[in-house]
């Protein structure tokens, strides 16, 4: 049970992390920053994503986004930015709920 409870604490800090990141990536593709510091984010978020397994879903909302963000425009990338925190955040309350 223990055991169980810490993977859940882990699964839900990487949530968090995760939202944190796309919630910078949207301000960053809002406020139009310099394309160095976009970069910088994105290699952050990537780390993040390459840290979790390969079908984890919030690896595969954080390379959307990072996707997105490099090849549609700012103002698509800020819209899957915010949509993908939005899952993020509700998996994350329903695995908090969980324990």
């Amino acid at each position: 049970m223990r055991e169980q409870r810490e993977r859940l604490v882990q699964e839900i800090r990487t949530a968090e992390r995760a939202r944190d990141l796309l919630a910078g990536l949207e301000r960053r593709l809002k406020e139009k920053r310099d394309r160095k510091d976009l970069e910088e984010h994105l290699g952050r978020l990537e780390q993040l994503a390459g840290s979790l397994p390969e079908e984890h879903p919030v690896r595969l909302l954080v390379e959307s986004a990072v996707r997105s963000a490099r090849a549609r425009g700012a103002g698509y990338a800020g819209s899957a930015a915010s949509r993908s925190r939005s899952i993020d955040r509700g998996k994350a309350f329903y695995a908090g709920g969980l324990s």
